[in-house]
């Protein structure tokens, strides 16, 4: 009996030990649980002035996170820890340095194969954060070995942990342009492509992959060349014209294929050859979706500033009426006012026909009402538009100065302060004297002979009234009658003007009859 005593004392103690071994696991295994959902609950909150940030880093929170949680056996918490370090490491780029120089780098990167696929996405979100801090920081991902895991996961991962995988490709494209020519070998860009087409992806997936492909195609034009070779165009095409296209990828397929635009003159071609560019005219009148306007707008702009011919299609495609509209449309915006008049005025630089045709269809209105803006980007786009649209012919200034062209330029002229503004102030004056230059009749010009005219502009008008009155008797017999042959006597007594623009005067006066001169100069 006492043996058997023993033996159940025995299994006691061990079942005893058993059990505290297991409660303390249990034990652990809450805590860490109950320290990453409050970390995890931190993170998440607002935290305008960075208290809870400060004191997070002053409990040294990067060391416990690193060793050992990024590297739990417990799926559920690697993934929240690596999320948590992802949330920091995008917070500030010290925490980024943190993850890169305390070895947790490599283990991060071993997660990108883990079984969980959840593990898998998080450990892309750290990356891509560390990534995005600096272009050392990426190198040291890239050296780490970090693109087949990104391959295979983009090759075979489920949708989830493909959009995770595309966010590490984002910050290490954008890192700089040497990881960029890098990264985005054939292999690489014929997968992305392939991706493009897969029946029934999900939405947030092919949002993630247009999004990718514009970074590429911004990394210069080789790797936009590559794109073509891949036959990215087609896809990106259908993405733009068609009916059902949600508007968020319609907007990102616009913004690639300015992208592949804007770096030269046959990769403009070649899109335009697709023949997108006129539905990115119509699309600049898309009441609902901003983004939609904006990425057609700088679509536009890109091809318009190739080549004379660019312009012309974009023209023909009925380009003036809708930026009309779409200047309306944009009144409140800055960025559309500003890639609206650079549209028009790039359209206008080339072509006289072009320009007369912008004219025409009333495109001037809302790039005149522009210059009253109290932005000075806008305003002096909108000032050098005018420019272009009056330099070429006669037949485009009169309706610019009837729509109130050179009055606004004259006041904008007027309050832009050559010390503090002088890039506005140079391309007020600009326009003016390019709208004068284009004035076809006298008239148009009578009422601003007036002393409240600057003396710089003055001149400028004078030169071109001289010419205007010499070759019109009506145009005399008008100046004469609407008292602008008075004012100009008024503008100062004899010898007072500036040399200049006394001598124009004085040829002006020649014009006239002497005794009808000395008449208003009493």
């Amino acid at each position: 009996p006492s043996t058997n005593t023993q033996r159940l004392t025995a299994v006691a103690e061990v079942g005893g030990e058993l059990k505290l071994v297991a409660n303390a696991f249990s034990a652990y295994q809450v805590a860490r649980n109950q320290f990453i959902n409050s970390l995890t609950g931190f993170l998440n909150r607002k935290d305008p002035n960075n208290v809870t940030l400060e004191a997070l880093m002053k409990n040294d929170v990067m060391a416990v996170l690193c060793c050992p949680l990024a590297q739990d056996p417990v799926a559920g918490i690697q993934s929240s820890s690596l999320n948590c370090l992802g949330k920091l490491a995008n917070a500030d780029p010290l925490l980024s340095q943190v993850v890169v120089s305390c070895g947790v780098l490599d283990s991060v990167v071993v997660s990108l194969s883990h079984e969980s696929t959840t593990v898998q996405a998080s450990a892309n979100d750290v990356l891509a954060s560390v990534a995005s801090s600096s272009n050392d920081f990426a190198h040291r991902i890239l050296t780490a070995g970090v693109m087949p895991h990104v391959l295979r996961q983009l090759q075979s991962g489920p949708a989830p942990v493909k959009e995770a995988a595309i966010r590490t490709l984002n910050a290490l494209i954008q890192s700089s342009p040497e990881h960029a020519a890098a990264i985005c070998d054939d292999n690489l860009l014929q997968l992305l492509v392939a991706l493009l087409s897969v029946p029934g992806s999900p939405h947030t997936l092919l949002r993630s992959l247009v999004l990718s492909l514009s970074h590429v195609a911004a990394g210069g034009p080789k790797l936009a060349e590559a794109l073509l070779r891949h036959k990215v165009l087609e896809p990106f095409t259908a993405m733009v014209r068609g009916a059902n296209t949600p508007p968020d990828i319609k907007a990102a397929a616009l913004n690639a294929l300015a992208q592949i635009c804007s770096h030269h003159e046959e990769l403009a071609n070649s899109v335009a050859n697709q023949g997108v560019l006129g539905t990115a005219v119509q699309l600049l009148t898309d009441k609902m979706n901003q983004g939609i306007r904006h990425n057609a707008a700088a679509l536009l702009l890109q091809a318009v500033q190739k080549t004379p011919d660019l312009a012309e299609v974009v023209t023909k495609a009925g380009a003036p009426g809708c930026l009309t509209k779409y200047m309306g449309l944009e009144a409140g915006s800055s960025v559309g006012l500003v890639a609206g008049a650079m549209i028009v005025g790039s359209m206008c630089t080339y072509k006289a026909a072009v320009a007369k045709a912008v004219v025409d269809a009333g495109t001037g209105a809302p790039v005149i009402e522009a210059l009253k803006h109290g932005d000075d980007q806008v305003a002096g786009v909108a000032a050098w538009a005018v420019e272009q649209m009056a330099q070429h012919m006669e037949a485009t200034g009169g309706p610019l100065i009837e729509a109130g062209a050179l009055t606004q330029l004259v006041e904008l002229y007027k309050r832009a302060d050559p010390a503090r503004q002088p890039e506005l102030f140079r391309k007020a004056k600009a326009a003016v004297k390019a709208v004068l230059r284009s004035a076809a009749t006298a008239p148009s010009l009578e009422a601003f002979v007036d002393a409240s005219l600057p003396p710089p502009l003055l001149k400028h008008l004078l030169r071109r009234l001289e010419v205007l009155l010499a070759r019109s008797p009506k145009g005399r017999q008008s100046f004469v009658t609407s008292g602008a042959l008075q004012r100009l006597q008024q503008l100062a007594p004899p010898g007072e003007l500036e040399p200049r623009a006394e001598e124009v005067r004085a040829a002006i006066n020649s014009l006239f009859p002497e005794d009808v001169v000395k008449y208003y100069s009493a």
